[in-house]
């Protein structure tokens, strides 16, 4: 195998496959007192997920409450997740976000496997 075919099956690997998709998202940074920042999802796993928004202050580091509405499903879910990086795009911030499985959000966890399920990711 050649280097660069090994590069890119190794770049290919994750641990959780991500779903393409667009959803509603609504965030804030815990521990800041302001409005919620709304955005659209990129790509959800279970691992997290990366979202677009506009107006954010959002820094790697930072913990955020997280709210995904996905059409079909009754009730959004809601996540906990820390930001790993963010980046600019044309005036709105791309936020990759990784999920703290804590508590009462296993059962959003469950939910969220479902829908990858039912989506193929």
């Amino acid at each position: 195998m050649f280097v660069s075919e090994q590069r890119n099956a190794t770049d290919n690997r994750r641990a959780y496959p991500r779903l393409k998709a667009n959803f509603t998202v609504r965030f804030g940074i815990c521990g800041e007192h302001g409005q919620e920042v709304p955005g659209f999802t990129n790509d959800l796993s279970l691992s997290g997920f990366s979202f677009t928004a506009q107006n954010s202050s959002a820094s790697a580091g930072d913990h955020i409450a997280v709210e995904i509405s996905v059409p079909g499903y009754g009730d959004p879910l809601y996540f906990l997740g820390q930001v790993i990086r963010t980046r600019l795009l044309g005036g709105h911030t791309e936020i990759a976000c990784q999920f703290d499985w804590l508590g009462k959000a296993d059962l959003y966890r469950e939910k969220l496997e479902a829908l990858l399920k039912a989506h193929g990711g």
